[in-house]
């Protein structure tokens, strides 16, 4: 009997060895935003609330002073002060509409806006297209340390993922994958370490549209995604562009960048 004992805490000392850790944004349990109740476009701003009240205490502080008494009001509030200024990419226009939403170089502007300290770490945003030499997993292993890292700097960043579909750009025969429509969601969970060679890392994150919190996986290309230079987001609760796919046309949720503390 001690034997067994013993060797069955051998076996389940190997088991938690082998079991990554899991890195929660600071206040992960933090209720999502819905888009929905301002916008159809307004993930952006409304990812903006989400990742600063999940975050540590000092961007909790600083979304706090956002006037309003609910989401809808606060999401609102940070269109009318942060979004409705001109665009880095085009001073002629505002930097968000309710058309076209919000391009990632203005949505890091207006997150550095809202920190109540300028002492406060700058936001970036990072880019997470596959180098011309650089392996899958390599890229992979790229994306999760960048990620990691916001994290643990206590502001969980903003993912922007894209809805692509394999098809004929206009004007051409020769197909490619295509941006059909972008989204932002913002990351609260992943693993602490990556086994070597892995090719895929679970995820927590918030869903803005509808205001969800969901869970999926980040992984490097497929058979059904070959050629694509961006990892893939399986994110099944996200069904973000599908009603502009094609029944025949191969899609996917591609992972182009993120912002963050990187």
């Amino acid at each position: 009997m001690i034997g067994n004992k013993y060797l069955m805490f051998f076996i389940s000392s190997l088991a938690a060895a082998a079991t990554p850790g899991w890195i929660s944004a600071p206040f992960a349990d933090a209720l999502p935003a819905n888009q929905l109740l301002v916008d159809g476009n307004a993930c952006g701003p409304t990812c903006l609330l989400s990742a600063f009240r999940s975050g540590s205490e000092k961007w909790r502080a600083s979304i706090s002073k956002i006037e309003g008494n609910s989401d809808s009001e606060k999401i609102r509030k940070i269109i009318s002060d942060y979004a409705r200024r001109p665009s880095s990419l085009d001073p002629k226009k505002a930097r968000w509409n309710g058309r076209y939403g919000i391009a990632s170089p203005d949505l890091v502007a207006m997150a550095n806006e809202l920190r109540s300290e300028r002492w406060m770490n700058s936001v970036k945003q990072e880019i997470f297209f596959k180098n011309s030499r650089e392996r899958e997993t390599a890229l992979l292993a790229r994306v999760h340390d960048k990620l990691s890292k916001s994290l643990k700097k206590g502001l969980p960043p903003i993912l922007r993922i894209r809805r692509v579909a394999w098809r004929n750009p206009e004007g051409s025969r020769t197909k490619n994958w295509l941006t059909v429509k972008a989204h932002f969601v913002v990351l609260t969970g992943l693993p602490e370490k990556l086994f070597k060679e892995t090719k895929s890392f679970k995820v927590t994150y918030h869903e803005p549209w509808g205001g969800k919190s969901l869970s999926g996986k980040i992984h490097i290309s497929d058979t059904k995604s070959a050629g694509i230079r961006t990892l893939i987001a399986s994110f099944p609760g996200s069904d973000i562009g599908k009603t502009l796919i094609d029944r025949s046309e191969p899609t996917c949720l591609s992972l182009s960048s993120a912002i963050g503390l990187f």
